[in-house]
């Protein structure tokens, strides 16, 4: 067995996993693991790497698999900035209990529309169950002002400022009367509402409505922001990128020979970097950056070494754009919405950037988080 050295393996684009997999299998198969490093990267152990780099990126932020609208009344059972899988509870509902002994005097079925402004404040439009509601009004689409909610076009049901759709349920306004004499009502969701009828009367601890739950259709990072009527949750998803496309990497002491029979017929592996006949190590400070870009070895911060840090296994994902400054975007969040403007500055630690938009002539920078755009 030959002294153990850093090779690179070519391979065709897109090819790289599976080619480290059957790098893998061969090696296992034929009892090379002694003359091949072994590395445990995430509870996986390979011979083999394929450095890559977690990125989120501008077009992982949007869509109806990132957003979640988690209203006041529900408690968040998971935390901001931190990862989250596909089914994991975001948020819950607690069980709502009457106070004190009171009576139901009347339980009115309701539907209930809810528009979100482009201020990301919230107007709530009850219409009673008789009415008949427009097909065209869903959940996602935008709406202007002085549109009616209803077929029939009633003016008591027309919105006032224009916005998006964000809930539309069948509620039930239930009024309970106290011993005291006071009256209290509640809007409650149907799917929600315990067994309770008009004129019913009901002791202290008794359900009203039971629990409910918000579950993430989609793994990433949880980013929360705090709005006047509700919370924002959006799920960041996180990309893997390939950071040397088109190359696997292994520390092998194998002979000449072997090391040619390791990569002949695999599909996809071309040859080994350095020569075409000749397996040829890499050295220096090439090979410093693949290890340090696999995780495995530090990399040199004078702040991180000031302050007495070490090589964080479970780092943040990077933050990656796809805009540029100078570009022109248009704005989709607050009250510029619907404006275009052109982008100054890109703030990737706070996550925000700088637009300036036209006003009367004159243009006024605005500052935005990378969600507050999109692309013409």
């Amino acid at each position: 067995m030959r002294l153990k050295k850093w090779y690179a393996i070519q391979t065709y684009a897109g090819s790289e996993l599976k080619v480290k997999e059957d790098l893998n299998d061969r090696i296992r198969k034929r009892e090379w693991d002694r003359a091949v490093e072994r590395f445990t990267l995430e509870g996986e152990e390979t011979f083999f790497l394929v450095p890559v780099e977690e990125v989120i990126t501008s077009r992982s932020r949007r869509g109806a698999n990132s957003e979640y609208r988690i209203p006041y009344d529900y408690d968040l059972v998971s935390k901001a900035n931190e990862r989250i899988q596909r089914g994991d509870v975001i948020a819950r509902k607690p069980p709502r209990h009457i106070d004190d002994k009171a009576k139901v005097t009347d339980v009115e079925s309701m539907q209930r529309v809810i528009v979100e402004m482009t201020n990301r404040n919230e107007e709530v439009y009850l219409i009673p169950a008789d009415k008949r509601i427009r097909r065209d009004i869903r959940v996602g689409e935008k709406i202007r002002n002085g549109v009616p909610l209803t077929s029939d076009s009633d003016e008591k049901y027309v919105v006032v400022n224009r916005g998006t759709i964000v809930s539309r349920d069948k509620v039930r306004r239930v009024t309970f009367e106290y011993e005291d004499g006071k009256e209290k009502k509640r809007i409650i969701p149907e799917k929600y509402l315990s067994r309770v009828r008009k004129g019913l009367n009901l002791e202290a601890g008794d359900l009203i409505e039971t629990e409910d739950q918000i579950n993430s259709r989609a793994s990433g990072l949880l980013k929360v922001k705090e709005y006047k009527d509700k919370r924002i949750v959006t799920i960041q998803r996180i990309e893997k990128r390939r950071l040397f496309p088109g190359y696997v990497f292994g520390r092998m002491g194998l002979e000449e020979e072997q090391m040619m029979e390791l990569i002949d017929g695999i599909k996809g592996a071309v040859r080994y970097v350095g020569s075409r006949y000749k397996p040829m190590p890499i050295e220096g400070p090439e090979m410093k950056l693949i290890k340090r870009k696999a995780g495995l070895l530090a990399i040199p911060s004078v702040a991180a070494a000031a302050a007495g840090e070490t090589l964080d296994e479970h780092k943040e994902p990077r933050i990656e754009i796809d805009f540029t400054v100078g570009e022109v975007v248009e704005i989709v969040d607050g009250p510029f919405a619907d404006f275009t403007g052109s982008i100054k500055e890109i703030d990737k630690e706070a996550e925000e950037l700088t637009v300036m938009v036209k006003i009367f002539g004159r243009e006024t920078p605005v500052r935005l988080g990378f969600e507050g755009i999109e692309k013409l």
